[in-house]
């Protein structure tokens, strides 16, 4: 049972928080996974990507941060 436990905790640990940013070039909000380059989702607006990146976060048990537009870390 303990093992178990560990081993949960070391996935969740190698997972990586989701990023929220903004890809200027498709000009739309991008969803991915820290140091990931795969896209997990994209949105036409922040509201709707921070709406979706918060399911993926409950679901996974993962954390998340917000970029701003200018890719500066926002201010919770």
């Amino acid at each position: 049972m303990k093992a178990q436990k560990e081993v949960e905790e070391v996935k969740k640990v190698t997972l990586g928080k989701y990023v929220v940013s903004y890809d200027k070039e498709n000009k739309n909000w991008k969803i991915t996974r820290d140091g990931a380059k795969r896209i997990i989702d994209s949105k036409s607006t922040k509201a709707e990507a921070l709406e979706r990146v918060k399911q993926l976060s409950i679901n996974n048990e993962a954390g998340f941060v917000v970029k701003k537009k200018d890719g500066k870390f926002q201010k919770k």
